[in-house]
């Protein structure tokens, strides 16, 4: 019984540790690395891009999300206009499958659009990265000197 409940403990830590060293080994800049200044401006960009870019997903979402709702106001009014029980519950339930339908739309456009942005800015940080690896290796010769 002891064995049992110490396994899923086992995991965990073992779970523990690789998440640890997943985080060390993906650090793009490593702590006792001398930061020049053409990565860390190569970063700084990458760091604009990324969040103009998810600013842009929130503006676009907020705006359709507001666009949504006021059309989902608009029906919801123009439903409680109808006279019959059965013409008032079919224009109810419209109105919320349209708003419903354009909501699940604006969050998987939002989502895309996020994860996009995301991912051109691991791409951009990897170049960075690349660059300061190529700096880091002294090219200069005996002979230049």
């Amino acid at each position: 019984m002891k064995r049992l409940l110490a396994l899923p403990v086992i995991w965990l830590i073992l779970g523990t540790v690789a998440i640890a060293t997943e985080i060390r080994t993906n650090d793009p800049l490593p702590a006792r690395q001398q930061l020049s200044g053409v990565i860390l401006s190569c970063v700084a960009t990458a760091l604009d891009t990324r969040d103009t870019a998810v600013i842009a997903a929130v503006t676009a979402f907020q705006n359709g999300n507001l666009a949504a709702l006021n059309t989902r106001k608009t029906a919801l009014l123009a439903a409680w206009t109808k006279t019959t029980k059965s013409e008032l519950k079919s224009a109810i339930s419209a109105a919320w499958k349209i708003y419903q339908a354009s909501m699940k739309d604006l969050k998987k456009v939002n989502d895309t659009a996020k994860k996009s942005a995301w991912s051109v800015f691991v791409a951009a940080v990897k170049v960075c990265k690349g660059a300061s690896l190529l700096q880091s290796v002294d090219t200069t010769s005996v002979n230049n000197e």
